[in-house]
């Protein structure tokens, strides 16, 4: 009996432990999510509309276990934890003036797939100059098409995918069009029950649309209407800032790139923007033997 009883004692500790809350106090807003809770150490990233918040201090937490609160120990801002609660949509520019800069790009985004840590999903968007698969989408004019790679968690096969494109270039820009089935691509992973993740699209880009059917204003109404939040990169230059104006209307944040080493540093903001958690050991009052 007394074995049942440590056996009972132990089961009971760990359903209660999964009863902590997190919270934000003072003037820090967002909502945290728990990463992972093993032991005395918590894995938290703490999201708004727009991304996740950085720069937060141990001050702006507090752990509560049904009456108690914790005192936290050691609190530490990471970028390389677990992304299982994140998806991205990249929509790569790999038109002709993209010649020289689009094998660098693909170099960036292979260090972006390597540094977020596991569990994210990701679907990449380029152009082709052929329908090399039944599933690839036509735009307005003839011999461009839309290539999607489809949800995937496995880092090798995105960085496959988009590193296909090297040496390809389409004659125009449809980026509009490529955004639309990113959207769509989405709202089909949704349909299926994975709706629990935070989508994040990235376009990147150096100049403007030049081809797509798709409108702006029908851009803003899907991206309102699925509450996604726009990221866009311009390489060099993007003349009729429609692209910012866009990503400023859905909450997100444009960057302009001037140089290649711009690009790069944009990239990697931009990836601590969407895996920023904190690591917090904490430690609960101890209760004594007659304590209920």
């Amino acid at each position: 009996m007394r074995y049942l009883f440590l056996i009972m004692v132990f089961f009971a500790s760990g359903a209660h432990a999964q009863e902590i809350q997190v919270q934000l106090q003072g003037k820090a807003k967002g909502t945290p999510i728990i990463l992972s809770n093993i032991g005395d150490t918590l894995s938290v990233r703490v999201w708004t509309g727009t991304g996740t918040i950085r720069g937060l201090k141990k001050e702006d937490f507090i752990l509560t276990q049904d009456a108690d609160t914790a005192t936290i120990l050691t609190f530490e801002e990471l970028t390389t934890g677990s992304t299982a609660d994140v998806a991205f949509t990249f929509v790569l520019d790999n038109s002709g003036s993209m010649f020289n800069t689009y094998d660098s790009l693909t170099t960036y985004l292979d260090e972006f797939i390597d540094l977020i840590g596991d569990g994210a999903t990701a679907n990449v968007i380029t152009f082709d100059n052929v329908e090399r698969k039944p599933t690839y989408e036509g735009v307005r004019r003839n011999r461009i098409f839309l290539a999607l790679s489809g949800f995937t968690e496995d880092k090798q096969e995105m960085k496959d995918f988009w590193h296909f494109y090297d040496t390809i270039r389409s004659d125009f820009t449809p980026l509009y069009d490529g955004t639309l089935s990113g959207l769509q691509a989405i709202r089909d992973r949704r349909k299926k029950g994975d709706v629990a993740r935070h989508d994040i699209v990235m376009v990147i880009t150096d100049g403007s649309d030049n081809i797509s059917s798709t409108t702006l204003s029908e851009l803003e109404e899907l991206t309102e209407v699925m509450k996604i939040t726009l990221y866009t990169v311009s390489y060099r230059s993007e003349p009729d800032r429609k692209l910012a104006w866009l990503v400023k209307k859905t909450g997100g944040r444009h960057y302009d790139a001037e140089s290649i080493k711009v690009l790069a540093e944009s990239l990697r903001d931009l990836r601590k923007q969407f895996t920023s958690a904190y690591r917090i050991v904490y430690s609960f009052p101890s209760k004594g033997a007659g304590t209920k």
